[in-house]
């Protein structure tokens, strides 16, 4: 990128600096800060205190950085970042009773909450219950329906989340764990009643069966985890072309623990798995990788989260085409919605969160994002407040409309800093990537132990660093305040637990029975068949055809994941 003039130059700068640096570091003696002599990135990178030409003269300026639009799109998707269209508002939503949700959602829709070019959005997140496969009149939700969540099992608890609203006409992000088939297909049910076909429909599915390898709750054992995800992408891809199949939930990791490094190069793994057994049933590359996109934390170490996206677009693009058979430029594409890190945020002075979020916002929007949740100050203590949820969504909307930096694509680019941070952490990714294949690939190392083990070790080092002092965190072990003022703390409504068990079994009640045993019957027996194929044998969409049928019949979350859970097998994580 320099000629050899510049890069000696550059190396002769350096040394002088050098010469006066540890001058100093010498008088400072055994007193000089840690970050003065050993600073290291929150993944652990080594960083110098400042850096020069030749720092990047191993960078091919073609081959790994380009331009915005351009492989290997390092410095993102499209020639035009936010020049033309923002990123989207897609604040996490979802808590009580379904009309609850719902007035949150309209609240926020008011404040001005918009998706790309202006589209109407709701990211909707469902409740505890739901995540465990669960009704709400079952014993194991009690004091958790609502939580964390909407309470929302079926077509009819659809039919009032979405009342009035054409759905043909708005964009969905269902936020399920294993229950992406049930959540699906009762959507898919209820858009019939409305006279909208499937291929009307624009939304996502979580599709999250990869996550059970480092979220801590009962799931599907792996490879059938897996067999489903790769059933809800062919029968997408048949039947919804505006639906997005997958998100690659990068997210959770660092919500565990884990490095931004592991973030990218674990979901990089799991890519290469998904790819790999989707093509055994006769799917293309391009044809699954066209609506897969990724959820991605940003936290506190500001670089290195711009950094951890530059390299994950860079090399996600360049292995999805040259090992994986990508041709489509699009197929490359990283689409990322951002959500800030919700386990930086401290309980302790939780205003200061605003302060934490905001950083974590601005860094996304840097680093070029597609979507972003700004999380609510008081995420630490509960679900947000009104107002808490409006402040979050401000902070986006100051970023895009007061800053300017929406007028330039990748401003940070050609950064000593960042190119070299980037090329590292994406050559560290690529060498878990290697790590992973070795043992067989994402599920087969999943199945091993390897990845929970990996983060679980990780969130150790991060717990020891704080409860030694040596990483600050604001009001937690610096700066601490011991008299505080408790904020508001929202509460789900207690009726919202009652209410739900009440309308489950008045639907139960009041359906037709012989339709649903007869739906239920069907759904039994291809789950069966299914359970018994391998990877390369699915794919026909049967088993989501089965689901709708079910949700036709009004069959609930908790009745068709029981069906889904005993033919599948369903299990805690340390049972695997």
């Amino acid at each position: 990128m320099h000629d050899e003039r510049t890069l000696a130059l550059s190396r002769e700068m350096e040394e002088k600096k050098d010469q006066s640096y540890k001058r100093m570091v010498d008088k400072f003696g055994d007193s000089a800060p840690a970050r003065a002599v050993g600073a290291t990135t929150h993944s652990g990178i080594p960083i110098k205190p400042a850096y020069f030409p030749h720092d990047i003269a191993d960078i091919d300026l073609e081959k790994d950085i380009g331009a915005p639009g351009q492989h290997p799109f390092t410095r993102g998707n499209l020639p035009a970042q936010y020049q033309f269209m923002n990123w989207a508002n897609q604040p996490v939503m979802g808590f009580g009773l379904p009309e609850d949700t719902r007035a949150r959602m309209d609240h926020l829709t008011a404040k001005g909450m918009t998706g790309y070019f202006g589209q109407t959005n709701y990211n909707l997140v469902y409740d505890l219950v739901s995540h465990e496969g669960l009704d709400p009149d079952h014993p194991g939700a009690r004091g958790r329906v609502g939580q964390c969540g909407m309470a929302v099992y079926s077509k009819q608890d659809m039919a009032i989340l979405f009342d009035g609203l054409d759905l043909r006409k708005i964009n969905v992000v269902h936020i399920t764990y294993y229950q992406s088939v049930p959540a699906l297909a009762q959507y898919i049910a209820l858009a019939e009643e409305q006279g909208i076909k499937p291929s009307e429909l624009r939304g996502n599915s979580m599709n999250w069966y990869h996550q059970s390898a480092y979220v801590g709750s009962s799931a599907f054992e792996p490879d059938n985890g897996q067999k489903l995800a790769v059933e809800l992408i062919s029968y997408c891809n048949k039947n919804m072309p505006r639906w997005n199949t997958t998100n690659l939930f990068c997210y959770g990791i660092e919500e565990a623990g884990g490095t931004a490094i592991q973030e990218i190069g674990l979901m990089l793994a799991y890519g290469i798995d998904l790819v790999r057994d989707c093509k055994k049933t006769g799917m293309s590359a391009d044809e699954v990788l066209l609506r897969v996109g990724f959820q991605i934390s940003q936290a506190n170490d500001f670089f290195e989260e711009i950094c951890k996206i530059r390299a994950l677009r860079r090399i996600w693009s360049t292995y999805m085409r040259d090992e994986m058979g990508a041709e489509d430029p699009r197929g490359m594409h990283v689409r990322i919605h951002c959500h800030t890190s919700g386990a930086v945020l401290t309980a302790q002075q939780p205003l200061v969160n605003l302060i934490r979020t905001t950083l974590h916002a601005f860094g996304a929007a840097l680093s070029g994002v597609q979507a972003m949740e700004v999380s609510g100050y008081d995420e630490a203590l509960s679900i947000p407040t009104e107002e808490s949820a409006t402040l979050a969504l401000r902070v986006q909307q100051v970023i895009q409309e007061e800053t300017n930096i929406t007028a330039v694509s990748d401003p940070l680019a050609g950064s000593y800093y960042v190119e070299s941070l980037t090329n590292e952490i994406a050559k560290q990714a690529l060498e878990l990537v290697a790590k992973i294949e070795e043992q067989g690939g994402y599920i087969a190392a999943q199945k091993k132990g390897y990845i929970r083990r990996e983060i679980e070790d990780s969130a150790d080092r991060w717990r020891e660093l704080v409860e030694s002092g040596e990483r600050a965190i604001v009001g937690l072990n610096c700066y601490v305040e011991e008299d505080e003022t408790p904020p508001e703390i929202f509460k789900v409504d207690r009726e919202a637990e009652k209410v739900s068990v009440q309308r489950v079994q008045k639907m139960r009640a009041e359906r037709d029975a012989d339709k649903y045993d007869k739906a239920m019957a069907k759904l039994k027996s291809v789950a069966e068949d299914f359970a018994a194929k391998s990877v390369g044998e699915i794919g026909d969409g049967s088993l989501i055809d089965a689901a709708v049928d079910a949700a036709r019949a009004d069959a609930t979350t908790g009745e068709m994941m029981s069906i889904l859970k005993t033919a599948l097998g369903w299990k805690t994580p340390h049972e695997y």
